[in-house]
């Protein structure tokens, strides 16, 4: 019998965190943090009751840590599933292409303007990373991929050859920040979303739509670790269980975002972020890219066999930013349990119960003994 999906919330997160583990071992699934039957048979060893276990201890004190009150102990109508033909609305390109050479710079400034408003005070108060911060080069590189990206929407090379033509460069970028530490990285995400949103903004409406397609096939390199999924899944044999249920779920990730996406809609009608509610073409777009991005470090877990994208990069930058752009907890929580159900509707379950065991895990990370 499969579990009732509508209607209220069907996840207790004030259960303890042990209770997660019953999902791991039984079919039966009482007093587990999913009410109801469990979407699974038989999921997992003792090795993913270790791994659960360790990992929620080690997001408790990462989240103590940056989100301490004493600072020393702390380190537009828009359609994205819809065709589009690039070459539509010719006759206003070279004009679009014109203007938004001319104010990228600016945009650079503004957005990071933003950037400063929003973490400024957690910079400031860890000034081992915030003399570290060159936001010059952050704004220059930022700039650079908007220059490559304009120049092949100018050229009407398709979106999709934005991989290829400067895919290498986003991974050298993307890999620069993150050496540093995991929050120049939300830096440079957030820099080049504040600067694709106001280029949108100077694009005639219906032209936004297209262009948006470029800003997407750029955005979605640099703020998830596409790359990294592809280098490892080139590593694996080709009946390799954590290829085969990666390709599925690749396969699949926007439609289950969408999915994610208007089941959290449904469940906060009235919420808004910093950027506005949820019906807004912009922050829906960045919804729909931030479930992408938690089903890519799924495929990064399941690849490696391992929490440590999660770990390390994931769970830090949702510490960091999420409050401060007035993303509640409650809504990721509702959004990793609305994903958990939609992974048992669409995946195989001999694929389902490769990711089980890190979804598990990962909505356990960002329950509510860890977050609040």
């Amino acid at each position: 019998m499969k579990p009732e999906y509508e209607g209220s919330p069907v996840c207790d997160w004030n259960q303890d965190a042990s209770k997660i583990l019953t999902i791991l071992d039984q079919t039966s699934c009482s007093g587990s943090i999913i009410s109801g039957e469990c979407p699974d048979e038989n999921p997992s060893s003792k090795s993913s009751e270790i791994m659960t276990l360790m990992a929620v201890e080690w997001a408790k004190q990462y989240y103590s840590m940056i989100w301490s009150p004493n600072p020393s102990h702390s380190a537009t109508g828009i359609e994205l599933d819809q065709p589009v033909d690039i070459t539509e609305f010719d006759e206003q390109r070279s004009r679009i292409v014109s203007q938004l050479f001319q104010m990228l710079n600016i945009a650079g400034e503004i957005a990071w303007n933003k950037i400063d408003a929003v973490l400024g005070s957690y910079l400031q108060s860890h000034q081992n990373l915030l003399e570290l911060i060159e936001p010059k080069k952050i704004i220059q590189d930022t700039c650079h991929l908007y220059r490559e990206t304009i120049e092949a929407y100018a050229q009407y090379e398709y979106p999709s050859r934005l991989s290829v033509l400067v895919g290498r460069e986003i991974i050298s970028i993307r890999r620069k920040y993150f050496q540093i530490h995991v929050v120049f990285l939300a830096v440079l995400a957030m820099e080049f979303n504040y600067v694709g949103k106001i280029l949108l903004d100077w694009i005639p409406l219906k032209s936004r739509s297209i262009f948006l397609l470029y800003f997407k096939a750029v955005e979605d390199y640099l703020h998830a670790p596409i790359a990294e999924v592809h280098a490892l899944a080139a590593t694996q044999k080709a009946d390799s269980e954590a290829l085969i249920a990666v390709q599925q779920l690749l396969s699949q990730t926007t439609t289950i975002a969408h999915n994610v996406y208007n089941r959290v809609c449904h469940l906060h009608p009235g919420y808004r972020s910093i950027s506005g509610n949820l019906a807004n073409s912009m922050v829906h777009y960045s919804s729909i890219r931030d479930v992408e991005l938690f089903q890519i470090y799924l495929c990064l877990c399941a690849l490696e066999g391992s929490l440590r994208p999660v770990q390390e990069e994931l769970f830090p930058m949702c510490v960091i930013l999420y409050p401060r752009l007035n993303v509640s907890w409650e809504l990721v929580q509702d959004m990793l349990n609305s994903l958990l159900w939609e992974l048992y509707y669409s995946l195989s379950p001999e694929n389902y119960k490769v990711f089980l065991p890190y979804i598990h895990t990962i909505t356990e990370i960002f329950s509510d003994q860890v977050v609040y």
